[in-house]
């Protein structure tokens, strides 16, 4: 299917070819009364017949006539890196930065440009290289620092990518908290998994400094504290990111009960069960909360229970199938087994979304803390 974009590129390429060639031809007849340039002869011939490599090496050796092709210059290399077009769009912005003619604005400007192109072809190195080259341009200091700051994420560097931000002034970092809280929290997840509980609680604390106000922060700690065997403070952390982000409740259910059950506390895990409204979407979680219930009221109430609340609240596509199980077992009416037995089948056959990222609409099946589309954090609901 042609759309909008698949002719789009082509016709601002070619507005793009002819601005250029016709910048040259009002240049020199600025200097000149006499035929033509045969390069601009040539390279509109190009143009027409969609010769694209061979109008290009005219525009480089165009340029070293005429410096104020430059932004136009800039202008059709971005437009080549936006249509996946890296090798030609590499190509100009190299040239460009050869050329001794250049300001000092302009230098930098085509810098930029490389080193996103480096960045979208995966030469992470030299792109890392450039960016860090443009740091002390002030103008440049921030876009830099964000183009770094990609690079490192890509690579699951999360110290570097900290230490970037923290460079950048503080409004700036102000702007970037989530941010910074975040790559915290992949440090702190690191270390917990390592078993390095002191620099793991560092990081915590470090993000909770943040003020962001994410949720993860909370989680996090009562992972930490789960791992050292302090199972009241774990659920205390659980607890709170329930309450205070209620859009993560059904996150924290597993390790609620796991929390529960480690401290042998039956009382306590009955009050929660009964409590909590929602439903947990990974099937580990939803195996352990629906088998928690069958502890507490017995089987043939635990499975009324469970779906009466997948329901009234929904359920996601990796339960499906173990929700089919149990209702196999299931003492229901029929109306109410038949009805929930079409819509699981429904939901395992279509494989709904699960998941949408609040600022792009990007969906998903699996739950994320960071949206690879649009990069926000904490976006999914």
């Amino acid at each position: 299917m042609i759309t909008s974009m698949d002719w789009l590129w082509p016709v601002l390429f070619v507005v793009l070819l002819v601005a250029l060639f016709a910048n040259l031809w009002f240049g020199y007849r600025r200097y000149r009364t006499s035929a033509p340039p045969l390069d601009y002869l040539r390279g509109v011939n190009f143009v027409l017949n969609e010769e694209t490599d061979k109008a290009i090496d005219l525009f480089l050796k165009a340029i070293e006539v005429d410096k104020d092709t430059v932004e136009l210059h800039l202008a059709l290399g971005g437009l080549f890196r936006k249509s996946g077009q890296f090798d030609r769009a590499t190509r100009i912005h190299q040239n460009l930065i050869a050329r001794p003619h250049l300001t000092d604005a302009q230098r930098a400007n085509a810098v930029y440009e490389l080193a996103q192109d480096y960045h979208k072809v995966g030469w992470l190195d030299r792109a890392e290289n450039l960016y860090r080259e443009l740091l002390d341009i002030s103008d440049y200091q921030v876009l830099a620092t964000d183009g770094l700051v990609a690079i490192y994420h890509q690579e699951n560097d999360w110290q570097q990518a900290i230490e970037s931000l923290l460079r950048l002034p503080q409004s700036e970092q102000q702007a970037r908290r989530k941010s910074i809280a975040n790559y915290y929290c992949e440090l702190a997840e690191q270390f917990i998994e390592l078993r390095k509980f002191t620099p793991a609680l560092l990081a915590l604390e470090s993000a909770h400094k943040q003020g962001a106000g994410i949720g993860r922060v909370d989680y996090l700690f009562g992972a930490l504290y789960f791992a050292q065997g302090d199972y009241p403070a774990a659920l205390e952390a659980w607890h709170r990111v329930r309450k205070v982000h209620p859009a993560l409740a059904h996150r924290v259910i597993g390790n609620l009960v796991e929390g529960y059950q480690a401290m042998g506390n039956a009382d306590g895990l009955a009050l929660y069960l009964l409590e909590e409204r929602s439903v947990p979407r990974d099937k580990l979680s939803f195996v352990l909360w629906s088998g928690a219930l069958k502890d507490v009221l017995g089987e043939a109430s635990a499975i009324t229970t469970v779906c009466d609340r997948v329901t009234e609240f929904g359920y996601s596509a990796p339960v499906s199938a173990y929700l089919l199980q149990m209702l196999k077992q299931a003492g229901l009416s029929s109306v109410h087994k038949d009805s929930l037995l079409t819509s699981l089948l429904n939901r395992e056959k279509n494989r709904q979304i699960e998941y949408t990222c609040n600022g792009c609409g990007f969906d998903t099946k699996a739950m994320y803390w960071h949206c690879p589309n649009c990069g926000q954090w904490e976006s999914f609901h």
